[in-house]
């Protein structure tokens, strides 16, 4: 570890990315989901709840399900 690192630089990199404010989901979660079969907007908001407060989120979400299904299709195909 470096020494000269700022302890709150230290800090936001050992917490964990929310992505959606309202319902408090991270990255990991969302990650999580999709892996394990939620492939829809409608099944990542049913099953983390992301995106089903004030939608701010949505777009992020939404980018990071097709990143996920994207990684998940080059997976497929090696």
């Amino acid at each position: 570890m470096n020494s000269s690192m700022d302890p709150f630089d230290l800090n936001s990199l050992m917490r964990p990315k929310r992505v959606c404010l309202c319902r408090m989901v991270t990255e990991d979660e969302l990650v999580r989901a999709i892996h394990a079969g939620a492939v829809t907007m409608e099944q990542i908001r049913e099953t983390t709840r992301a995106s089903t407060g004030c939608g701010t989120c949505s777009m992020q979400v939404y980018h990071i399900l097709q990143r996920e299904l994207q990684n998940l299709s080059r997976r497929k195909i090696s």
